[in-house]
């Protein structure tokens, strides 16, 4: 059956539509348009329009600086601005899916000491809220780093949680607009004992305790460099797991225990976690090690393996001034990595949503 021919609302010429561009509705008339320059001298005819990214005047000269979401038009004067709708599109999206499946839950481990597992936890979190997420860190570490690292302290810690049952609400401290952290300090020794002690259910108690919690986007575990009890409450609560790994022999070792670790969690506690992603941190151009380090991770976990972290004296001078390093220096190189580690974390949340409507 041939489909009928439409003509063109600018020259009257008879055409097939074959492209999305070629039709517009307007409330309740319908415009066709047989080619790009048409449809760009129609808008052209309409005025100037205002970017919604930017909120530049400009009068539309292409397809993709128009489109639809949620049934109004939308205006990018340019491919960045159409590329930032875009990504604010899916993240309200995420934001979406998350509040009505719960917060996207992270632990960030490595059995190994010195890997930049507390820099990573922090900066995650700090990167999150920036892009309009609510976050809470909590410290699974008795060192207390994260809130060290943010300038931040409490009375209340991981233990009130987990021994005395208190609530959740009641023993965060809010480090930054957005970012609130469960801090922790030596009385996590204490708690450990108390998880000893019990005779069942010693992995699941942090689990029992915040599996309702719906009032966060993202909750990242910064654990300590052991396979204590308290590690174990944290894989269990966790659904996924990024693991730095610093560029250097010994880290690799570290890698292999931690994978035993996660069979043990995955078929004796009968909890699915998956890893994330594989994070190289303090990786040095200038050492082969580095790249060497890489190649085997990739060689191991493939399209796991994130961008590495360079070594960046930023990154280190931060915490000293109780800042992210999104406050202390945005545009080093310890940000710019960080970032990609954000957008993957994003991303993979976004792969939980309905697919993003179009937004050109």
């Amino acid at each position: 059956m041939a489909m009928a021919l439409k003509q063109c609302s600018v020259c009257s010429k008879q055409f097939l539509v074959k492209f999305r561009y070629q039709i517009e509705q307007q409330g309740e008339d319908t415009h066709y348009y047989c080619s790009q320059e048409c449809a760009s001298a129609q808008e052209a005819q309409a005025g100037e329009v205002e970017c919604d990214c930017c909120g530049k005047k400009f009068v539309p000269k292409y397809a993709y600086q128009k489109g639809t979401h949620q049934g109004k038009d939308v205006y990018s004067c340019s491919m960045e601005c159409r590329t930032a709708l875009t990504e604010d599109v899916r993240r309200k999206l995420a934001k979406m899916a998350t509040q009505t499946k719960g917060p996207m839950r992270i632990a960030v481990l490595n059995q190994k000491g010195g890997t930049g597992k507390t820099t990573t936890a922090v900066t995650l979190g700090a990167g999150l809220v920036e892009a309009g997420f609510k976050v809470l860190i909590i410290d699974v570490d008795s060192q207390g780093h994260v809130g060290v690292s943010l300038g931040v302290k409490n009375d209340k810690t991981l233990f009130h949680v987990m021994v005395e049952q208190q609530p959740l609400s009641e023993c965060v401290v809010s480090a930054r607009q957005g970012l609130d952290v469960l801090c922790g300090d030596e009385t996590l020794a204490s708690t450990e004992i108390f998880l000893a002690r019990l005779n069942e259910g010693r992995d699941r108690v942090l689990r029992r305790q915040l599996e309702s919690e719906s009032a966060y986007d993202f909750i990242i575990l910064d654990c300590g460099p052991s396979l204590s009890l308290l590690n174990m409450n944290a894989l269990t609560f966790a659904e996924h797991l990024i693991v730095p790994v610093s560029c250097d022999f010994l880290s690799l070792v570290g890698v292999k225990q931690l994978l035993k670790t996660l069979k043990n969690v995955n078929q004796v506690l009968m909890h699915p976690i998956s890893i994330l992603g594989i994070l190289p941190t303090f990786y040095d151009m200038r050492n082969n090690i580095s790249d060497e380090s890489v190649k085997t991770l990739r060689g191991f976990f493939h399209d796991k393996v994130l961008p590495p972290i360079r070594v960046n004296t930023r990154l280190k001078e931060a915490p000293r001034h109780r800042k992210t390093i999104f406050e202390y220096a945005p545009e080093s190189r310890g940000a710019a990595d960080y970032k990609k580690l954000i957008r993957w974390v994003v991303d993979h949340q976004d792969k939980d949503t309905s697919e993003p409507p179009q937004v050109a």
